[in-house]
């Protein structure tokens, strides 16, 4: 937010510099990201300043030259040939002192002004005339200043002064009661103890004029307050200068002197105002509601908007829209230089209602912006008469009486507070006196609950101060976060247990993905509707649909990433995300909602990058089963691979150690890959990271040495009947021999060729004899051995040759 200096300066007689109140608001949580001055201008000239001329005398050797002595301020007086006819003693001008570079108008080559002697008379420098300086073409005479001008200060900042400076205020979203200058004012009010005056306004009980404008709020839970003032007679033209300027050093361009005003107060005092053209509010009321059907309205920009029905809140009259509630007006309700009486609209609105509204058509307004955050409900009648006097006293006409509905009361928050904790949180013993001080700088009413307690009533703009912890930074901030000194001796207990052992843990997976090939992501924990079941989070205050309800899922945002590459031609993935989920949980352990995080692995498309020599292979159920032993290996535990169901899936494995289902992955659903257009069949594996974490650490782990004697790998490719599951025939299989180490599924395979009832299984044994080196023949008879048992125990078809 842009803030005038000038502006703060007129709420509060404060003795900052720009460049030392920048500092003073950074340290009260409003940080300054930029000064700039207004006014002033780059100039093409360096060293010349304001002098005055003391003496003339005519040159001895030259008609039209004269001798001057110059006083540019300090002791030294200079002598100073001069060939102007208009130079005279008394003069204020301006002086090109020794050193000094001027660009003359017309001059291509700079001029460099040195001592030296003209007609044998010295010279310490020259008093300019326009074009000498670059500013002009005039060269008859010297450039005379105004007599009050000071001497020895530097020409261009008489010339082009420096009218205000422009301070841009970062506002973080809690403190929307610094959206204006008066909340700015507020702060520094605060940290220095200088009264604040607030801005003359009209009086209330002059406003006795008839109001023919009702007001009716038929949605009450989107707004609770209206009020609205009839302003007959006005004369709308162009801003006075003031006026304009206050605007513009705000970043905010004046239209008509009307508008110009409900942007200045909005400005001033944080409260948006609207001012309807009262002649054109059909049947001499105003309501506010939502409208029965969704339909099209054209706002100030001459753009057409979509309005939702029910949901987005208007300003109607008895026929037509005539505004977007707190977000921006209609093209043709507004005020223009043919109106005549207006309707000062001054509302508190819900803020969940305008951000919704504002979000999804795209809209951000100065007005929206407040709304959204939380306005101030008790500044609506007091901005109303701020903007009534201006109105009165620029435009004319004659205010009626105030209309209202008021449907709550607004009261100040109540928080109690405790001394000793304050003090605890701060880490300094602030004497109450003290404290109870900073509290009331701050607008908060204090009332003794005890020696150590007080109940302090927070003000409604305050809408970012809840619990004592709000409390206790905002008496910090004011009192200094630099007056708060570090003790010599810091109280700290390193945690070595189990915390940062797990983090550790978690890079650990992630670099072994990472050095697989794999490639993280980051997905918002926030997401749509369209993915969300019955058992999903819901946001209180949504910022959009697609932000609606908290994740239950890792899939659909990867999914979402995935289709978003796969549209720019990159079809081959392969992706992790280290990421939490939620849902309702009403019956585990009385909590409300569950946390759970996971891990999860996406596959798509080729194993590596495309050769034209060497056609990459596509990623297959076993491609990430591969990365199922990778983790077992880095997380250094056993466990067995068997078939499952997963409701995200066509078909799963999952990987069993100890009883618990740590892994479970296969192919993603193909409904799933259809709804998200997917070229390619995507592999999703999903690990409970609770469970990676719990097995890791309870696990003691045995040295077992490498077998000096080689291994050999034999696959068996076969057709089983559906009913037999994997966990059976690698149990099966281990029986057959204690030289068969380990059994691998390699791929699962239904559908096109496959007689129905069937399934098609790659398996691989490896073989090893730890105390010789095995020959091709033992293995050969082992894996025979093996295929047999398949046939007769499980109905195998084995496919050979």
């Amino acid at each position: 937010m842009k803030v005038s200096y000038n502006w703060l300066k007129s709420l509060l007689d404060f003795p900052y510099t720009p460049d030392e109140l920048s500092v003073i608001l950074t340290g009260l949580g409003l940080e300054i990201e930029g000064i700039e001055p207004i006014g002033g201008k780059e100039v093409s000239f360096e060293k010349v300043v304001t002098g005055e001329v003391l003496t003339v005398r005519q040159h001895p050797n030259a008609d039209r030259l004269r001798c001057c002595t110059v006083s540019v301020g300090g002791p030294e007086i200079l002598s100073i040939v001069c060939g102007a006819p208009n130079v005279a003693e008394g003069q204020k001008v301006g002086v090109a002192i020794e050193g000094a570079i001027l660009n003359p108008t017309g001059s291509t080559e700079p001029l460099k002004i040195k001592k030296g002697k003209i007609r044998g008379e010295e010279s310490q420098g020259m008093i300019c005339a326009e074009d000498e300086l670059g500013l002009g073409t005039n060269h008859d005479g010297i450039m005379v200043l105004p007599a009050d001008t000071p001497l020895g200060v530097p020409l261009e900042k008489i010339l082009f002064p420096i009218t205000d400076t422009q301070l841009e205020v970062a506002i973080t979203p809690n403190r929307i009661d610094a959206a204006s200058h008066y909340g700015v004012a507020r702060d520094i009010s605060a940290y220095s103890g200088l009264p604040l005056t607030f801005p003359e306004i009209f009086p209330a009980e002059k406003c006795t004029g008839n109001n023919p404008v009702k007001i009716t709020i038929a949605d009450e839970d989107k707004c609770r307050r209206y009020s609205g003032i009839y302003i007959k007679g006005v004369t709308v033209t162009d801003s006075p200068e003031w006026l304009k300027e206050k605007l513009t050093a705000v970043g905010l361009r004046p239209i008509n002197s009307v508008v110009d005003i409900t942007n200045y107060v909005m400005m001033e005092l944080g409260q948006p105002l609207h001012a309807f053209d009262a002649d054109k509010i059909a049947g001499g009321e105003i309501i506010v509601r939502t409208l029965p059907e969704t339909g099209k309205f054209v706002t100030l920009d001459e753009k057409e908007r979509t309005i939702q029905a029910e949901t987005d809140l208007m300003i109607c009259d008895r026929q037509n829209p005539l505004c977007i509630a707190g977000v921006f007006g209609g093209l043709h309700s507004g005020v223009t230089t043919e109106t005549r009486n207006i309707f000062l609209e001054s509302a508190y609105f819900d803020a969940t209602t305008v951000r919704k509204t504002a979000k999804r058509l795209g809209i951000n307004t100065d007005s929206s912006f407040r709304f959204e955050r939380g306005a101030d409900p008790n500044m609506t009648i007091p901005a109303s008469l701020r903007a009534v006097k201006l109105i009165t006293e620029i435009a004319g006409g004659v205010p009626s009486e105030i209309n209202e509905v008021k449907l709550a009361e607004f009261p100040p928050f109540e928080v109690e507070l405790s001394i000793p904790k304050i003090q605890s949180l701060i880490g300094k013993k602030i004497p109450k006196a003290e404290i109870v001080t900073i509290l009331h700088r701050l607008e908060m009413q204090t009332e003794e609950k005890g020696e150590d307690t007080l109940m302090v009533k927070v003000p409604q703009y305050r809408v970012d101060v809840q619990r004592p912890q709000d409390i206790a930074e905002d008496i910090l901030r004011v009192y200094g976060f630099n007056n708060v000194a570090f003790s010599d001796k810091i109280s700290f207990s390193p945690q070595t247990g189990n915390r940062q052992n797990v983090y550790r843990l978690s890079q650990q997976v992630c670099n072994t993905l990472s050095a697989f090939g794999l490639y993280e992501i980051w997905n918002n924990s926030l997401t749509s509707r369209k993915y969300a079941s019955e058992n999903a989070v819901e946001m209180l205050n949504p910022l959009s649909e697609e932000l609606a309800v908290m994740r239950e899922s890792l899939l659909w945002g990867a999914l979402e990433v995935i289709q978003y590459n796969q549209n720019r031609q990159n079809d081959s993935l392969a992706l992790y995300e280290m990421g939490k989920v939620y849902r309702k949980s009403e019956n585990e352990g009385g909590r409300k909602y569950h946390e759970q995080e996971l891990l999860g692995v996406w596959l798509t498309g080729a194993k590596h990058a495309f050769h034209w020599d060497n056609k990459a292979p596509e990623t297959t159920l076993f491609t990430l089963t591969k990365v199922v032993e990778k983790l077992a290996a880095a997380l250094k535990i056993q466990g067995e691979i068997r078939e499952t169901n997963h409701p995200e899936m066509d078909y799963a494995l999952e990987y069993v150690s100890k009883k618990q289902s740590v892994f479970v992955w296969g192919k993603v659903k193909h409904e799933a890959q259809t709804r998200m257009d997917l070229r390619n069949e995507v592999f999703y594996l999903v690990g409970d990271w609770a469970k990676m974490v719990k097995l890791y650490f309870e696990q003691t782990v045995i040295y077992q040495p490498l077998s000096l004697y080689p291994g050999i790998s034999r696959d068996i490719s076969m057709l089983i009947p559906e009913k037999e599951t994997y966990e059976n025939i690698r149990k099966a299989v281990l029986q057959v021999n204690p030289l068969i180490k380990t059994v691998a599924l390699h791929d699962v395979y239904r559908g096109k060729n496959i007689a129905e009832g069937k399934k098609s299984y790659l398996i691989s044994l490896f073989i090893q004899d730890e105390n010789g080196t095995m020959g091709d023949s033992v293995a050969d008879k082992i894996w025979e051995k093996v295929c047999k048992t398949l046939e007769n125990r499980m109905g195998a078809e084995i496919r050979k040759g």
